[in-house]
């Protein structure tokens, strides 16, 4: 992005789900003037999601489904709710049409005799991996309990320092707090 400055009004916007494999040398000042960051969405964020990608199915699938999926689906942002979407449709497909992958002839489909259900949302789920858990695992472990006490203290000095470097992350977990407690009391 060298070079861009004096050749009129140049707007680059990027957008990823993985900050972990950004090039460091991107985050740098001057290559990019603003980094916003947007938090995974929360149940009811994620069920309305949902919603957006099944308008058009006939039928629909029910509440009570939605629901569910959305409660299973913490870490899924909108890309990977989306595709678990297409991935339980292919899942109908395959059953209803197990021929497809097994001729080279095209074969005329009746999408209405597709009819996507709850199992094969849950066959979809166990294919589809959410951006959040596509990052490559540490080699670290959990620590010993034995070894926890001798560290209690230092790990707390390590999480106010981490605090005040990143406020908006303290800002948004104490949110995700008031939700689930707001959720909690409302659905007493």
């Amino acid at each position: 992005m060298d070079g861009t400055d004096n050749r009129g009004e140049i707007v680059v916007i990027g957008a990823t789900n993985r900050l972990d494999s950004i090039d460091p040398a991107l985050r740098r000042p001057g290559h990019f003037g603003r980094e916003f960051l947007f938090n995974l969405p929360n149940k009811e964020a994620r069920k309305e999601i949902f919603k957006i990608h099944t308008h058009d199915w006939t039928p629909k699938p029910p509440d009570m489904l939605l629901d569910e999926l959305a409660e299973k689906c913490i870490g899924y942002c909108g890309a990977d709710i989306k595709s678990l979407c297409t991935e339980a449709a292919l899942c109908s497909l395959r059953r209803c049409y197990p021929q497809i992958y097994a001729s080279r002839e095209k074969l005329l489909l009746d999408v209405n005799s597709i009819k996507i259900k709850a199992k094969n949302f849950f066959m979809a789920l166990k294919k589809v991996v959410p951006a959040s858990n596509r990052i490559v695992a540490s080699p670290g472990q959990a620590l010993s309990p034995i070894f926890k006490p001798l560290f209690k203290r230092s790990g707390a000095n390590i999480l106010q320092v981490v605090q005040k470097i990143f406020p908006h992350a303290q800002l948004a977990l104490k949110e995700d707090r008031q939700q689930g407690i707001t959720t909690a009391s409302t659905s007493l």
